[in-house]
C-alpha cells in the first residue's frame, strides 16, 4: 500500500469491532431475557439515529479537518464500547449501542475525501476498492474473532475486546491521517467508485436537508406516466428492499438462538455470509460491466427473498435452520446483496451524480432512512404476531414485490 494510504489500515481495524456489534447485542439481549420485540427496539433506536448521524458528520465534514472527526468517531467508539462491557440492563445496552452507532458513522464521508485528495486520480478506483475491501476485511475479522470467542467468554467482555480494537484504530488513526485539503462533499458524486463505497459504508447521504416540495415527485400522477415515474419508481423500489431487509436482519440472529441453536453457530452462520459477501462485491463490477443493472437488480432480489422465505420455513426444527442457514444465508446476504447494492448503486449514481449534484439525494436517504426504521421496529410486532417465520416469509414477498418495479423499470 503507498505510505500516502497507510490511514486505510484504521478502517481495516475499525471494521473488526464493529463487525459483529449487532449480532452480539441481539445475543445479549435475549441472554438478558428480552424477547423479539425487545431486540426490534434495539436495532431501531440505532438505525434511528442514522439520519441525524449522516447529516451531523457530513455537514461538519465540510468544515472542518476530516482528520479531527476521524478521530472523534473512533474515540467515542471506543467509549461506548467500554460503557457496553459494564452494561447490567437492556435499557443501557440500547443507549450505549445507539451512541456507537452514532460516532461509527463519522469516518465514512472523511476517509472517502481523504482518497480524493490524497491519491492521484488515474488510482481513484483502485484506492476505493481497496477500503471497501479492508472494511469489510474488518468485518470479518470480527465476526470470526467471535464465533470462538463466545464459546468462552461473556458477550459484555466481547464488547471490551472489541473496544481494544477500536481504541487501536484511533491510535492508527493519529498516527498515520493527513490534514485534508477540504475538497467539498459534492465531489463525491463525480466518481461512481467513491459514490458506490461512501453508500456501502453507510446508506445515507445528505448534501443539503431535503426541501419537501422533491416529494411531489411521488404523486399519482407522476407515478403512472413514463418516463417521469422512472425516479420515484426506482426510490420506492429500493425503499422496499430496506424495509425487507429491516424485517429479516434485526431478527434473524435471534430466531435461531430461539431455536436453541449456540451464539457460536449463530456467529459463524452470519460469517460465511460476510465471507460470500466479500467475495462477490470483487467480482460483481466485471458481471456488471455488459449487463444491464436494472435486470442485474431484479434477479438478485428474486434470489434474496426466496432465501428469506427458505429460511422462514427452515425454523421447524433446529437441524434445518442450521443447514439450509448456512447455505441460504450465503446466498441471499453475501451474492444476491452484492450484486444488488452494485447494480441499484450505479443506478442511483446515474440519477443523482455529476452536474444535479444531488438534488434528490436527500429524498433517496430520507427514504432509506425511514424504510431501515420502520422495518427493524415492525419486525418486532410482526414477528409478536405471525411468529419469526411469517415475518421473514412477509420480508420474502416484499422483495418480490420490489424486483418486480424494477423489472417494469427494465420494460420501460
Amino acid at each position: 500500500m503507498n505510505r500516502s494510504l497507510r490511514w486505510m489500515w484504521s478502517a481495516l481495524v475499525f471494521g473488526v469491532s464493529s463487525g459483529p456489534l449487532s449480532t452480539l447485542v441481539t445475543l445479549n439481549i435475549i441472554d438478558m431475557g428480552g424477547g423479539p420485540l425487545m431486540v426490534a427496539y434495539a436495532i431501531t433506536l440505532s438505525n434511528v439515529v442514522l439520519i441525524p448521524a449522516s447529516m451531523f458528520w457530513g455537514f461538519l465534514a465540510d468544515r472542518f479537518d476530516r482528520r479531527k472527526l476521524i478521530l472523534a468517531g473512533f474515540g467515542f467508539s471506543t467509549l461506548f464500547l467500554v460503557l457496553a462491557s459494564q452494561s447490567n440492563s437492556i435499557p443501557e445496552i440500547d443507549l450505549n449501542y445507539a451512541g456507537f452507532t452514532f460516532f461509527s458513522t463519522a469516518y465514512s464521508t472523511p476517509m472517502n475525501l481523504l482518497i480524493m485528495e490524497s491519491a492521484d486520480k488515474r488510482k481513484w478506483a483502485t484506492s476505493f476498492s481497496m477500503l471497501s475491501m479492508l472494511s469489510s476485511i474488518g468485518n470479518l475479522i470480527g465476526l470470526l474473532l467471535s464465533t470462538f470467542l463466545v464459546l468462552v467468554i461473556r458477550i459484555t467482555v466481547m464488547y471490551a475486546v472489541l473496544a481494544l480494537f477500536s481504541a487501536s484504530a484511533f491510535v492508527l488513526a493519529l498516527l498515520f491521517t493527513p490534514k485534508s485539503m477540504m475538497l467539498e462533499r459534492t465531489s463525491m458524486l463525480h466518481s461512481i467508485e467513491s459514490f458506490a463505497v461512501r453508500l456501502k459504508m453507510l446508506p445515507l447521504i445528505f448534501l443539503h436537508r431535503p426541501r419537501l416540495t422533491l416529494f411531489k415527485m411521488f404523486s399519482l400522477s407522476r407515478l403512472t406516466k413514463k418516463p417521469i415515474n422512472y425516479v420515484p419508481l426506482l426510490y420506492i423500489a429500493i425503499t422496499i428492499f430496506y424495509i425487507s431487509s429491516g424485517l429479516f436482519n434485526t431478527l434473524y440472529p435471534a430466531s435461531l438462538y430461539n431455536e436453541g441453536i449456540n451464539k457460536s453457530l449463530v456467529l459463524g452462520i452470519i460469517t460465511v455470509g460476510m465471507l460470500f459477501q466479500i467475495l462477490t462485491f470483487h467480482f460483481v463490477g466485471h458481471y456488471l460491466e455488459d449487463r444491464d443493472e436494472r435486470e442485474a437488480s431484479f434477479r438478485s432480489l428474486l434470489l434474496r427473498g426466496t432465501g428469506y422465505i427458505v429460511m422462514g420455513v427452515s425454523l421447524v426444527t433446529p437441524v434445518t435452520a442450521v443447514v439450509l442457514g448456512f447455505l441460504f444465508y450465503p446466498l441471499s446476504a453475501g451474492v444476491a446483496f452484492s450484486l444488488f447494492y452494485a447494480a441499484s448503486n450505479t443506478l442511483i449514481f446515474k440519477v443523482v451524480g455529476g452536474r444535479r449534484q444531488g438534488t434528490t439525494l436527500g429524498v433517496y436517504s430520507t427514504l432509506v432512512g425511514i424504510a431501515l426504521f420502520s422495518g427493524s421496529l415492525i419486525s418486532g410486532f410482526l414477528s409478536k404476531a405471525i411468529g419469526y417465520t411469517g415475518d421473514f416469509i412477509v420480508a420474502g414477498i416484499l422483495l418480490y414485490l420490489s424486483g418486480s418495479i424494477f423489472k417494469y423499470l427494465e420494460e420501460g
